[in-house]
């Protein structure tokens, strides 16, 4: 499993979480669009209630509810290609070959059993040719209708 993206300058972590960051996550959907020719599907988790937590216990409490948060994607998707924080209280798994779909469903599923820190997540996969723009576009519209 790739929790960083190598560069020059190390690889982009996410300090707070420990995932990769944002640019990791761009930088693996774009090479392995052009390259790969398995199934690529993502899922997007979000922390139901960092907003309150950080409002009513203070950046502290939200900062670890965070943590937790990215501990239980990791073990939820110990096999993700790729794990990373989008920002805020998003966070993304990658899965890469002919059972990502499938794992991206499981994940997403067990992601959204009620255990803490509460998880809402949805899941979709990368069209061939499709832009990285493109597919988070669609997670972000998925997560909003709750798929």
């Amino acid at each position: 499993m790739v929790h960083a993206c190598h560069h020059d300058h190390g690889p982009a972590l996410d300090r707070l979480t420990g995932l990769s960051a944002r640019d990791a996550l761009e930088a693996l959907l774009t090479l392995d669009a052009k390259t790969a020719a398995s199934s690529i599907a993502c899922v997007l988790v979000d922390l139901v209630g960092l907003k309150q937590t950080n409002i009513l216990h203070g950046f502290t409490a939200g900062d670890a509810l965070l943590r937790r948060g990215a501990d239980r994607l990791r073990a939820l998707a110990s096999d993700a290609r790729l794990l990373a924080r989008l920002g805020g209280d998003e966070l993304v798994a990658v899965f890469v070959g002919p059972t990502a779909a499938a794992r991206a469903a499981e994940t997403s599923a067990a992601a959204a059993a009620p255990e803490t820190p509460p998880l809402r997540a949805a899941w979709t996969e990368l069209r061939e040719g499709e832009p990285p723009t493109e597919l988070f576009d669609r997670l972000y519209a998925a997560a909003r209708r709750g798929d």
